[in-house]
This record gives structure tokens, C-alpha cells and sequence, in this order.
């Protein structure tokens, strides 16, 4: 009786406390030939602080629609930044004659499809969710305290 206990609250204490690990891939075009791509580089392509891959070819990048899962891990562990704070960056670019913010995909398969038909294109996606239709550029580490 007492290892069964002891056996069901060990299983409660690893599920409540442990973090959930989940990664984020950052993907491309599978044609993409744009050289290699940092955490850093990315957060800039998606910020439009840079506009061009290393290779000088233009990068178009797109994002999740509001609320998916991917967009809010994206936005904590690549742009570093909240929703609202990214809506008012946005609406600061805007203001000073800047264009609107990258394009919003409401799917994985929209994801998908968007990718594979946009030579320029990079976006990214629950790593579990990447097929031999993409090219993987970046893996980022995702963790959520539970």
C-alpha cells in the first residue's frame, strides 16, 4: 500500500513540477539557399530590422495568426517581446510610413502550404509538425512551466 502511495505521489510531483520541452523550428522555402541563419538574424528578418537572408536574396516572413501556440513561443523565445508589445512596434512602423507586420497564417497546414509555394518565404512551426517539405533552418528550445 505504501509503494503504490509512494508510487502515485512521485508521478504527481514529476508532472506537476517538471517543464514541458517543446521545439520550435524555423523554416524555409526547401529550395532556400540563403546561408546560415542565427536566433538573432531571425528576430531581426521577422522585425524588419534586416530585410535580406545573408546570401542578399529578400526575405518574406510570416506568422501564426494571434493566440496560436507557436506565435506565443515564438514571439517569448525568439523576438523577445509580448503580443501587445509587438502590436505596438508594429503600429510605431507603421506610423513613420513603415509597412504593416509580417503576413499571419491561421493553420500548420496553412503554415505548410505558405512555405512550400514562397521561394523567399520563412516562417516557423512546432518542430513535430515539419515534413520533408521544408528545410529546417534554426531549432529553438521552447520550455513551458506547467
Amino acid at each position: 500500500m505504501f509503494k503504490t502511495l509512494r508510487t502515485f505521489l512521485t508521478i504527481i510531483f514529476i508532472t506537476t513540477f517538471s517543464e514541458v520541452h517543446a521545439d520550435l523550428a524555423i523554416i524555409a522555402h526547401p529550395d532556400y539557399q540563403g546561408g546560415e541563419l542565427t536566433r538573432e538574424m531571425v528576430k531581426e528578418l521577422f522585425l524588419e530590422e534586416k530585410l535580406e537572408f545573408p546570401s542578399g536574396h529578400k526575405a518574406i516572413p510570416a506568422n501564426h495568426a494571434s493566440g496560436s501556440p507557436d506565435r506565443k513561443a515564438f514571439f517569448e523565445y525568439v523576438l523577445e517581446m509580448s503580443e501587445t508589445r509587438h502590436k505596438r512596434y508594429w503600429a510605431r512602423k507603421v506610423s513613420v510610413g513603415k509597412k504593416g507586420a509580417p503576413k499571419e497564417l491561421a493553420s500548420h497546414k496553412e503554415v505548410l502550404d505558405w512555405i512550400k509555394n514562397t521561394p523567399l518565404g520563412i516562417t516557423y512551426i512546432e518542430k513535430t509538425k515539419v515534413d520533408d517539405s521544408v528545410k529546417v533552418l534554426l531549432t529553438v528550445a521552447v520550455f513551458d512551466d506547467l
